[in-house]
């Protein structure tokens, strides 16, 4: 495959080294005849050559163009990683602050409830032995009472 930017004469000369056929004479771009001899046919090999490194040129332009693009957008959206990464850390760190400071709240208020439940026991067994000395003395007074 010769590619698409020769002219029919020039692909079928570059492959064949033969003469254009005759319906190729109205798209050979200004010539009016076709070279026969081997000095035409060279020249139109070169100039077939020299159009086709003109078009080897435009490529490697356009893929080092490319190359750069690409260059450029990945140190783009690397920069931007790199700033949603710290930007996470940061949020992550913040939490972990946060949800130490919401163990120490807890803990100090499971503490406080501790010691209020100890108190309360306390409490409470003190009142039962309350209750169970007056109601001895109840017993005790009715005892007496039922005596007299």
């Amino acid at each position: 495959q010769l590619g698409s930017y020769c002219t029919p004469f020039v692909a079928r000369s570059a492959l064949h080294l033969s003469e254009p056929v005759p319906e190729d004479r109205g798209i050979m771009s200004g010539m009016d005849i076709a070279p026969t001899g081997l000095k035409g046919k060279l020249a139109s090999l070169e100039d077939f050559i020299s159009m086709q490194n003109e078009e080897l040129a435009a490529q490697r332009q356009e893929i080092e163009s490319l190359r750069n693009d690409k260059a450029g957008i990945e140190e783009h959206y690397q920069g931007q990683l790199q700033e949603l990464k710290k930007t996470m850390v940061g949020d992550v760190q913040r939490m972990q602050d946060e949800v130490k400071r919401h163990f120490a709240q807890q803990k100090a208020e499971n503490g406080r409830l501790q010691q209020q439940i100890t108190t309360l026991k306390g409490e409470k067994t003190s009142l039962q032995q309350q209750i169970l000395g007056l109601q001895r003395r109840i017993q005790e007074i009715e005892e007496q009472v039922g005596c007299d």
